[in-house]
């Protein structure tokens, strides 16, 4: 398959139609199967989405004060979709960003393997796999996300490809991918459609490879303060709001796709999004909920029992050698 020349020969050997998985060739403007499933380019970024978001500036806030200073340098679209991209802790540097919010990354390093960023947004946890030595491509619905992400990418110099796809329908080969990852994106979507996603994982994956993502657990300490405020309601369908999960759902979901009973440990307490690494960004009370996270997570290493009452999970499966993957 001859793709345009921004595409790296990583994504060449990967791209598979998410129908069919079978393989595709370029077209013109367009990736076309054998079955004739047609899936547009636009702006460089295929198309693989049964419904991809066009949303230019975020509809949920008041306009973007224009940037000053050295938030010049930050891309318009991350300075304006920060909070919906990373958090409310983020709200003080809306549109006046100092700098990209990379986070660290958090696993063992890597040595060239292929990493698939699920919900990757403008792509910040794309840029921390390829700073640690991984080979990433974004998944995202959101095209102005996708676009932004690759102009951050250039602007950083990190080597990084995106598309538009639904998570559970990857447009990848069967066993061609080394890593699966998101962070802070399946709370926000149909408990379904997170466990077509477990289905797909254990599809692409590698036999070895490994699926690493984050979940909001159900009782969490402040997580059932929050599903308390709303009646321990589940989430409206067809909204964003926030599914928690328990563990023994994470492990049923995982074993049921093929995968092996998933590693469960701490991420953060008292928020979704509490990046370490973001300190100077944040507000007095932010940087306190932060330090506070950071603290619980440390001792939880060597009290495992705290990860039963921890707001946020690190899940660890590894792809198992089952029947029809």
């Amino acid at each position: 398959m001859t793709l345009p020349g921004s595409w790296r020969p990583t994504l060449r050997d990967l791209l598979a139609c998410p129908s069919d998985h079978s393989q595709l060739d370029y077209c013109g403007d367009a990736l076309v199967c054998a079955q004739g499933h047609r899936f547009e380019i636009e702006q460089g970024i295929p198309i693989f989405a049964k419904s991809p978001r066009v949303e230019a500036v975020p509809g949920n806030m008041a306009p973007c004060k224009p940037p000053a200073g050295d938030a010049t340098f930050i891309d318009p679209f991350v300075n304006d979709w920060i909070v919906n991209t990373n958090g409310n802790l983020y709200w003080p540097v809306r549109g006046k960003l100092p700098r990209y919010p990379i986070p660290e990354w958090p696993f063992l390093p890597g040595q060239g393997q292929r990493l698939v960023d699920i919900g990757c947004g403008w792509g910040r946890w794309s840029a921390s796999a390829a700073w640690a030595g991984y080979q990433p491509i974004g998944v995202d619905v959101h095209v102005d996300a996708l676009v932004a992400a690759v102009r951050v990418s250039r602007q950083l110099e990190v080597q990084a490809d995106f598309v538009c796809g639904d998570v559970d329908r990857l447009p990848f080969h069967s066993k061609s991918i080394d890593v699966i990852f998101s962070y802070s994106v399946l709370q926000h979507l149909e408990r379904s459609t997170v466990l077509g996603f477990f289905t797909e994982a254990s599809r692409v994956l590698r036999l070895g490879g490994t699926c690493l993502i984050q979940l909001p657990n159900r009782f969490g300490a402040a997580n059932i303060w929050k599903q308390m405020r709303r009646g321990f309601r589940d989430a409206k369908s067809g909204t964003f709001e926030m599914r928690y999960w328990s563990k023994a759902e994470i492990c049923r979901g995982f074993r049921d796709a093929g995968m092996a009973t998933p590693r469960i440990r701490t991420d953060g307490f008292l928020s979704q999004n509490a990046r370490a690494s973001d300190v100077d960004l944040l507000s007095p009370a932010g940087k306190l909920v932060v330090l506070a996270s950071e603290a619980g997570r440390r001792a939880s290493e060597g009290l495992p029992f705290l990860t039963n009452v921890a707001d946020s999970l690190w899940i660890e499966s590894r792809k198992e050698n089952a029947p029809g993957f």
